[in-house]
């Protein structure tokens, strides 16, 4: 119960609980799918098979469509903030999870509302990791570790919206654009991946601007999840401190 209102979720446990404290994954469907449909094409779960994975459901917004806010919600203090810290909380108590490793991912309207979390709480995440995500506001009170990718030709959530969530990053975290650089690791690399931050630095965000819009099928779709982006979004989390 969040607010009077049940809540629900699917939970994927790590392959080895041996292997503890777990990373904590909390990822977020769009508009127009559900947590289990998430689930499918995420993939998630394949690429950290050591983490705690969790698909949390939005509440209905009409005829099959979902919402993480409700109309009117302030951008700092949006419904479903208070669920993802019910989810924390809950897990924390119950499995055993790194806090410090808490990270959210999203897709579409999921994006967005992931890109919110990230960037107007502070202590609820330790890094996002998005497709195809805007943002609410201009500045970032937190500094969030981000991965951030769009394709030039979405015409959803169109790249500019997709830059200027780049840009609130980079001011949040106090980092600068023009010292990108192309990121080598391979999982990162094959979706044209720029990084800002060194190496070693605790809140690097790293933009993809990519071109896997084509599904297996031939259809081309460039708002959908990118072939790789789980692999990519595993490898930044994984290689953060």
């Amino acid at each position: 119960m969040v607010s009077d209102r049940d809540r629900t979720f699917i939970i994927d446990p790590p392959r080895d609980l041996s292997a503890a404290p777990h990373d904590l994954v909390i990822a977020f469907h769009g508009r127009t799918n559900d947590a289990a449909q998430a689930r499918d094409y995420f993939e998630v779960d394949e690429a950290m098979p050591n983490a705690w994975i969790v698909y949390p459901q939005a509440l209905p917004a009409g005829p099959g469509a979902f919402a993480w806010s409700d109309p009117g919600d302030p951008i700092d203090a949006q419904r479903d903030f208070a669920f993802v810290a019910t989810i924390v909380d809950a897990i924390g108590a119950t499995r055993c999870v790194d806090l410090d490793r808490v990270f959210a991912v999203g897709h579409s309207l999921g994006a967005s509302f992931a890109n919110d979390l990230a960037c107007h709480t502070t202590g609820l995440v330790r890094a996002v990791a998005t497709v195809a995500g805007g943002l609410q506001g201009d500045a970032c009170v937190a500094r969030t570790a981000a991965l951030l990718l769009h394709h030039p030709d979405d015409q959803l959530v169109p790249i500019s919206a997709g830059e200027r969530a780049r840009d609130a990053f980079l001011a949040g975290n106090g980092l600068q654009l023009a010292h990108a650089a192309s990121v080598s690791q391979p999982a990162l690399a094959v979706l044209h991946c720029e990084r800002v931050g060194d190496a070693g630095a605790p809140h690097p965000v790293v933009w993809c601007s990519h071109d896997g819009a084509t599904w297996s099928s031939g259809r081309y779709d460039p708002h959908g999840w990118p072939t790789g982006a789980a692999a990519a979004i595993s490898a930044f989390f994984s290689a953060l401190p």
